[in-house]
């Protein structure tokens, strides 16, 4: 080629014609490895069904989309004089469709491009590295991910069933309801199940700040939160987004939740309540939670589908813990929706949350029923109190569990939530079908858990790496 003009726009034209030169390298390798491979396994298969011989005729052209561009081979076509059928053999060994199809590695670009980008964004930046704008549409990037999605939860699902189908009826008795009809996992959720008005049942307490636990020695202020010893510790949460008109509802929930033993943690995504407590009740047999070499401990925002599944447990004992954040929120807002005098609610809030950090939930109910007197609004400050009535077995002293650096606050699963769907999904104009959130929350918790690449390259979720508990639990 001649050389463009000597001035400062030379070093990157040559750079652009070596790209291009280099793409269009890659496409024709491809095409005669491909041809190549297509012609051994023509001959391969010469003898033909019923050793009866074949006969070539011709070949049909089939296009390929890869990350350097689109590319059309000729694959041969064979009739078997046997029974006189038409084949194509290699799309029969490479199970391809008749016309089209996107590889492999194009497939995982595309969900990598959306992990953090818009469908039009990732379409424009696959078909710049690719050297060819129009090499996906639109709708074909959006069916990408969703096919990627629905492919990664159905194999994570059957993981689980895998999981549980070697428990014995007694292990599977102590998960409770959850897994008692694991194969209902198709519907989509959108409204949170109606709130039980009765009060939280009083578990066997046994970690740290709940009444008969002994004081845990305190740790420095600088050291990092830390499961309790012989705990395996489930932070579950939802997370809504706006949903696409289409849809017929106003939000999509997708469930998540964070599985943490001391030095791992294993992130979860799924449609449906059920479908997480599935995968969850497969990790708790994995760990040892349901033979005793482990104890459970929930760490959440006490909503009513995490109390109901946790109260339907055999497991004993257990612990569950209503996230301090989530705690001091609910009686902030309450408190400012019960009005009255500004200085007065201040000081009832402060109050307040001094007797709840440790963990006197009669004084607190009993600052409030005060407060129905003068509150402007009392209906918000009776349902603080039901609020507090049906979670009091759930708050423990926070001041001994900070004291002896444990968590107190679900800011793990919070922070998965952030990266797998708000960071991505909640952008101003942003609406969502319940595949689209889903999937894009599977493949990070995927990603997350070191699982993806494996899972791209071999189409299957590797056996996990639970670790092995330090010693049994006393």
């Amino acid at each position: 080629m001649p050389l463009p003009d000597q001035d400062e726009h030379l070093p990157d034209r040559i750079e652009a014609y070596v790209h291009q030169a280099g793409l269009e390298l890659q496409r024709r390798l491809f095409r005669a490895l491909i041809e190549k491979a297509d012609q051994e396994l023509v001959l391969r298969q010469r003898h033909g069904r019923g050793e009866a011989g074949i006969q070539r005729r011709g070949t049909r052209p089939f296009t390929f989309k890869t990350t350097f561009g689109e590319v059309t081979v000729r694959r041969s076509r064979i009739l078997h004089k046997w029974d006189g059928t038409m084949e194509v053999p290699s799309a029969v060994a490479w199970n391809t469709s008749h016309q089209l199809m996107v590889t492999r590695n194009l497939r995982d670009a595309v969900c990598e491009q959306m992990g953090d980008r818009s469908a039009g964004r990732s379409r424009a930046d696959v078909g710049q590295c690719a050297g060819d704008e129009d090499l996906l549409g639109r709708s074909t990037i959006i069916d990408i991910v969703h096919q990627e999605g629905d492919s990664l939860v159905a194999a994570q699902r059957q993981r689980a069933r895998a999981i549980l189908a070697d428990a014995s009826e007694a292990e599977l008795a102590m998960l409770g309801p959850a897994v008692a009809d694991p194969g209902a996992l198709t519907g989509y959720v959108d409204d949170e199940p109606p709130c039980d008005a009765a009060e939280g049942t009083w578990a066997e307490w046994v970690a740290t700040g709940f009444p008969g636990c002994e004081p845990a020695p305190p740790v420095g202020a600088d050291r990092p939160r830390e499961v309790d010893a012989g705990f395996v510790l489930v932070e579950p949460d939802e997370v809504k987004t706006k949903a696409q008109p289409s849809t017929g509802r106003k939000e999509v929930w997708t469930y998540t939740a964070m599985v943490l033993v001391a030095g791992w943690q294993y992130a979860l995504a799924e449609a449906t309540a059920e479908g997480l407590w599935l995968q969850v009740a497969a990790l708790l047999l994995e760990l040892g939670v349901l033979c005793g070499r482990r104890r459970l401990l929930v760490l959440g925002d006490g909503a009513a589908w995490i109390r109901s599944w946790f109260e339907g447990l055999e497991i004993a004992p257990k612990a569950m813990i209503v996230c301090w954040w989530h705690l001091r929120k609910r009686c902030y807002e309450q408190l400012s929706s019960a009005g009255g005098p500004k200085e007065r609610r201040r000081d009832l809030e402060r109050e307040l949350l001094g007797q709840l950090w440790e963990g006197e939930v009669e004084a607190a109910i009993g600052l409030l029923k005060g407060a129905l007197e003068w509150a402007r609004n009392p209906a918000a400050v009776a349902d603080l109190i039901g609020y507090l009535e049906r979670r009091r077995g759930y708050i423990p002293d926070y001041q001994e569990r900070r004291r002896a650096g444990l968590w107190i606050a679900s800011t793990r699963v919070e922070k998965h939530n952030d990266w797998a769907v708000s960071e991505r999904c909640k952008h101003r104009g942003m609406s969502w079908s319940p595949h689209g959130v889903l999937a894009l929350a599977a493949l990070e918790a995927a990603r997350r858990n070191g699982e993806l690449d494996g899972w791209h390259r071999e189409g299957v979720l590797p056996e996990r790496a639970v670790p092995e508990p330090i010693q049994l639990a006393a």
